[in-house]
């Protein structure tokens, strides 16, 4: 496989008319396994809406999107979910943690959408968030965890049916700086670019720039790339 992800002219635009805003203007992008993209710009740029479309969340306008070398142009409702849940993990600022339910059962809660359930489900739960050191943390629920703990189980959650794309927005958002370094060289070196998994992550963060292949730059809903050594400058 070349690319996980391919993003091809890709534009979206809210409304119609006279009252239509373009939030994406022909991006492209092409993503290889084991590559981590960062994806910065200011507030209201179209990150987020970029990464919506890249998740299969949103669709676009304009243009086409390919994950995993498959088009989804034209999919069903069905088949998106379907390759959302298989082949793509997602990291959220708000962790979008179930408070009802232990970290290992948010964990494993993924893998029974995919059919993996019981003894299988729970093991592979408990090995992600033992590896992420939360070995200790597995019967507590969100309310009892600290930002970085809940955080690392929703990398273990995103982690959960070993897709080869994990998509992160604002992943260190609401944490430290201490411990948003912690998680995300967890996520990106031990469990991501080691095994093979590529990432794009849409941060306001300009210190993960020490972390990533790519540093992109998106303003005015304008994809492009940051050269070398002024990332810091344009994040800042």
């Amino acid at each position: 496989m070349d690319n996980v992800l391919e993003l091809q002219s890709v534009t979206k635009t809210y409304g119609s008319g006279h009252t239509a805003v373009t939030a994406v203007r022909g991006a492209d992008l092409r993503v290889r396994p084991g590559e981590i993209v960062l994806i910065m710009g200011p507030s209201g740029s179209g990150k987020t809406t970029l990464l919506s479309m890249a998740g299969l969340l949103l669709g676009p306008s304009a243009g086409h999107i390919s994950v995993v070398g498959r088009e989804v142009n034209g999919l069903s409702q069905r088949q998106l979910a379907a390759l959302r849940l298989r082949k793509l993990g997602f990291v959220f600022q708000a962790y979008n943690l179930l408070g009802a339910l232990t970290a290992r059962e948010n964990v494993e809660l993924v893998m029974n959408l995919a059919g993996k359930r019981g003894a299988p489900a729970r093991q592979r739960a408990g090995e992600l968030l033992d590896m992420l050191g939360l070995g200790h943390r597995l019967n507590h629920r969100p309310a009892d965890l600290s930002g970085g703990e809940k955080q690392r189980v929703a990398i273990a959650r995103a982690l959960a049916n070993d897709p080869p794309l994990i998509l992160a927005d604002e992943p260190t958002g609401n944490l430290d700086s201490k411990t948003g370094r912690e998680v995300m060289e967890l996520l990106c070196c031990g469990l991501g670019r080691d095994q093979g998994r590529a990432i794009v992550i849409v941060t306001h963060d300009h210190r993960l720039k020490e972390i990533a292949d790519r540093v992109l730059w998106l303003e005015d809903g304008r994809l492009s790339r940051v050269p070398d050594g002024e990332a810091a400058y344009a994040a800042a």
